[in-house]
């Protein structure tokens, strides 16, 4: 009975059980190894045959020690390389997994942080980071140039390198490169309130868009004036980041359902910024601007900023921002990121300070949490409001 268990006869052949790293467990099938077949033993006695599944089962047992002794000594060798690893090796890897789940603009963001830190710090064994190397990453940045002549980095990037780093380290705590989570100094970066523009202001640049589509007359130009009226009217009505519009191809606008569909663009390798909420309502104004815009498309056309031929308007994003930034500009408006302050925070503001549901204003705007969302909003205007409101006539 107990040979039985440790071999028996299938599809033709004698197959051995062995017991798994850690020994039998219930519910857990042991390791099956072929000892012979059933034909080559068939012509010797029952006894033979005993002994012979015997020494080759002992056989089978020992070589099997042998590759679990090998795989053990290997997985501990793997341990102790990723214990010696260098931030340089780490990066690198990194690198390769980042650039699996996220764009070609994020992931060359994230790397550039750590490529600051072997900058400041030289190429040194992960784990032998500590608080003094988080110091001296901190006194490196303050000391790199800022974006202005004779100027240096912003608290605001510099908290940003940081905390990119504090992602890297934590991604080689996941994989076992180091053995201990580090909680890292951050840069001071000085409270300050929201650049935003008001409504009135964005009016006076909707107002120069329209008279621009009017005047224009080269068929370059009047692309251009035409695809940032699109943008104006998508970013002011449904909180869009800059990406989203610019990846946007026309299929994802649903004029029956009210609703634009923000999902991965693989042709662009783009993906949406964790988006919980990524169908976007189509407000009345929206609706009826684009109900008119997309009945004048060309069927060649495939992006909602499109050059009318199936191509995008903008290859890079950020010179949609460019363009932007001149119309405020043309107005006499002071400089503010377009998208990111001048569209979106300015109609996030805008929500909050006109009693709108913070959560409302939550999912629209996609922020991840609702503190993110009550930093947008102002209070000292609504107080002031209030207070002034509050004056008795005289």
């Amino acid at each position: 009975m107990a040979a039985r268990k440790r071999y028996k006869i299938d599809r033709g052949n004698w197959v051995g059980q062995f017991p798994p790293p850690g020994g039998w467990q219930r519910g857990r099938n042991g390791i099956r190894r072929v000892l012979c077949s059933v034909s080559s033993i068939a012509h010797m006695d029952k006894d033979a045959q005993s002994f012979k599944l015997h020494d080759l089962y002992e056989e089978a047992a020992n070589k099997l020690k042998g590759e679990q002794e090998q795989k053990e000594e290997t997985r501990k060798k793997q341990k102790a390389d990723k214990r010696r690893m260098t931030v340089q090796q780490a990066r690198d890897l990194w690198k390769d997994e980042l650039s699996v789940t996220n764009d070609d603009k994020t992931v060359k963001l994230y790397v550039r942080s750590v490529d600051y830190y072997l900058k400041a710090l030289g190429n040194h064994e992960v784990r032998d980071f500590n608080r003094g190397s988080n110091v001296k990453f901190i006194k490196h940045l303050k000391q790199l140039p800022g974006k202005q002549a004779g100027s240096t980095m912003a608290p605001a990037s510099q908290n940003m390198h940081v905390r990119h780093l504090g992602i890297f380290l934590r991604w080689c705590y996941a994989h076992e490169i180091i053995d201990k989570r580090h909680e890292l100094k951050m840069p001071q970066v000085p409270k300050k309130d929201m650049e935003t523009y008001s409504v009135s202001e964005l009016g006076k640049a909707k107002s120069l868009i329209i008279k621009r589509m009017d005047e224009y007359t080269r068929p370059k130009d009047l692309c251009a004036i035409n695809n940032m009226y699109r943008a104006f009217m998508l970013a002011t009505n449904t909180l869009l980041r800059l990406g989203a519009i610019w990846s946007l191809p026309l299929s994802a606008i649903d004029l029956k359902q009210r609703i634009i569909r923000i999902r991965n663009v693989p042709e662009l390798k783009w993906q949406p910024k964790k988006m919980k909420f990524p169908n976007k309502p189509i407000n009345d104004q929206l609706f009826e601007f684009l109900k008119q815009d997309l009945a004048g498309r060309s069927r060649r056309e495939k992006w909602f900023l499109d050059k009318g031929d199936g191509s995008q308007w903008l290859t890079d994003s950020s010179n949609i921002s460019h363009y932007a930034a001149k119309i405020f500009n043309d107005v006499g408006l002071p400089y503010i990121k377009p998208f990111h302050w001048g569209f979106r925070a300015t109609m996030t503001t805008h929500l909050l300070n006109e009693g709108v549901k913070p959560q409302i204003v939550q999912q629209l705007a996609d922020h991840s949490s609702l503190a993110t969302t009550m930093s947008y909003f102002n209070s000292r205007t609504v107080d002031q409001r209030e207070a002034t409101n509050a004056i008795p006539e005289i």
